[in-house]
């Protein structure tokens, strides 16, 4: 269903050394937007894709957190091996091309941003001083 949309030209990130929240930092891939000529089936089906999402509902609709517990584990473990799947094949894709260029990718996309290793996700406190 994402190839409905429509995606922008692939670049550069543009905010290396800042943190990006909420989003996280940006990629140069995440940009897609509503395709002016769509019918209204394609209308349909981007709402469908974008309002319930593959990694949280299951092809019948159900959210996983109403899934029984064992319904869950499987739900879970196939999206996340899903996911570590697409992960390995675009890590291996650049390793191919470059055997140096997945340590780029990760200083230039997690660490600058996050400002250190392993703190990909981290975002400290405000602190109101006045």
């Amino acid at each position: 269903m994402a190839n409905l949309l429509e995606h922008h030209r692939h670049h550069d990130p543009t905010n290396l050394g800042l943190v990006s929240a909420p989003h996280g930092p940006e990629t140069g891939d995440d940009h897609e937007h509503f395709p002016a000529d769509a019918s209204n089936e394609q209308e349909e089906q981007i709402f469908k894709y974008l309002l319930y999402p593959d990694d949280l509902y299951t092809p019948e609709g159900v959210y996983w957190a109403d899934l029984p517990f064992g319904q869950q584990m499987r739900f879970n473990t196939a999206v996340d091996n899903a996911e570590a799947k697409k992960e390995m094949a675009q890590t291996w894709a650049m390793f191919k091309k470059d055997p140096l260029s997945p340590v780029g990718w990760y200083f230039r996309n997690a660490v600058l941003p996050g400002a250190g290793l392993g703190l990909e996700g981290y975002a400290p406190r405000q602190l109101n001083l006045v």
